[in-house]
């Protein structure tokens, strides 16, 4: 007798994954995620939004973002070893905050990548850094120029931790 089997489960390890990917993307965006075993497949969608007095200054800017979402893509593909697809870059047009006092204007990258349980640190570390460039955009209101870093060092770093070693018995 034949016993059907049912759709195979992904591994406790590409759970844990996806709930890390989806932690990441909450910063300044979303994710959607598949699995295809042995596989997570993973669709992201990055925002970085500047608001702005007003409509001329939405349109003065604009360029600016398409660049830096440019240098974001690049980023991702590069420090991805290009297991990221080439992102989908769309920027909006200058549109009025509900209240009226003043614009805003989105820079949108869309991307998707597989990830196996081997493979994911250098695509983790791709899109952690993409998310933080478009969190730090949103936060300050400022795109980075040409020559400087998408995210900026940090401030305030914390001195290591030190190794408690067991003390020798003598």
């Amino acid at each position: 007798m034949i016993t059907a089997k049912g759709p195979a489960l992904p591994s406790p390890k590409l759970l844990a994954l996806q709930k890390d990917f989806q932690q990441i993307a909450s910063m300044a965006g979303f994710l959607n995620s598949s699995f295809d075993l042995p596989q997570l497949r993973l669709f992201f969608t990055l925002y970085g939004r500047l608001t702005v007095k007003d409509e001329t200054e939405g349109l003065a800017i604009t360029p600016r973002l398409q660049a830096w979402c440019e240098r974001v893509a690049l980023q991702l593909r590069e420090d991805s070893s290009s297991s990221i697809m080439p992102p989908q870059i769309q920027v909006s047009a200058p549109q009025a905050l509900p209240n009226g006092e003043s614009w805003y204007v989105v820079g949108n990258l869309t991307f998707n990548t597989k990830v196996t349980e081997t493979s994911y640190q250098r695509i983790r570390t791709a899109v952690l850094a993409a998310f933080q460039a478009a969190s730090a955009v949103r936060e300050k209101g400022v795109i980075p120029a040409e020559g400087e870093p998408l995210v900026p060092p940090r401030t305030g770093q914390t001195q290591p931790m030190r190794l408690l070693l067991p003390e020798a018995e003598g």
